[in-house]
């Protein structure tokens, strides 16, 4: 299960950390790390779904979205405590899951930059490698512009557009109120018209209620 591998990688962090400073954990501490992972467990179950699909609807990639899952599931654990009293815990998890996963991209951009090579491809079913090639080819594009938006609108846009989220949630996610998320979606929709128009034009198209 993907929270209990997340929950162990933190715990193994806090276990390292105890180590480093000379300290071994007693009894009621252990208690309360066993009660923060049944906490963290409450949480995450009902929307282990929307999250694999949060992280993949970003990335495109198996290896990519794996990574973005165990890191979001990480930053999860240590933000627990924050979480725990935010008003919407499941829109600012998901929030975390996007964010988490754009930074995997802008990574992985980053890292192809540095390489100066294409990665080999493999197509998907059904595709060739030329159409798999163009295919993540826009779809770097795309994320590359989503990259330049503000994090705020960033967001935004990914809860929207990728998770079809209310706008009532997006504002919960984001600490603001609703006509708040409204113009960060409007906004950073223009701004990615405006750089993605003649390969992305769904972008436009607001998501079914």
């Amino acid at each position: 299960m993907y929270t209990d591998r997340g929950a162990a990688t933190a715990l193994g962090v806090d276990t390292r950390r105890n180590e480093a400073a000379g300290r071994t954990p007693g009894a009621a501490e252990e208690n309360g790390l066993q009660a923060e992972h049944e906490d963290y467990e409450r949480l995450i179950e009902p929307i282990e779904a929307q999250m694999l699909r949060a992280v993949w609807g970003v990335t495109q990639n198996a290896d990519d979205a794996e990574e973005a899952l165990q890191e979001a599931l990480t930053l999860i654990w240590r933000k627990l405590g924050r979480i725990r009293r935010h008003a919407n815990p499941h829109a600012l998890i998901l929030r975390i899951c996007l964010n988490t996963a754009c930074d995997v991209v802008r990574k992985k951009l980053r890292r192809r930059r540095r390489e100066a090579h294409t990665e080999l491809l493999t197509p998907r079913p059904g595709r060739s490698p030329a159409d798999e090639a163009a295919a993540q080819e826009q779809h770097a594009i795309v994320l590359e512009a989503v990259g330049k938006l503000s994090r705020n609108q960033s967001t935004a846009v990914l809860l929207r557009l990728v998770q079809g989220q209310s706008y009532q949630a997006i504002a919960e996610a984001l600490g603001c109120k609703d006509a708040t998320a409204r113009k960060h979606v409007a906004r950073g929709r223009e701004r990615l018209q405006e750089m993605l128009s003649p390969i992305a034009p769904h972008l436009a198209k607001e998501p079914a209620q």
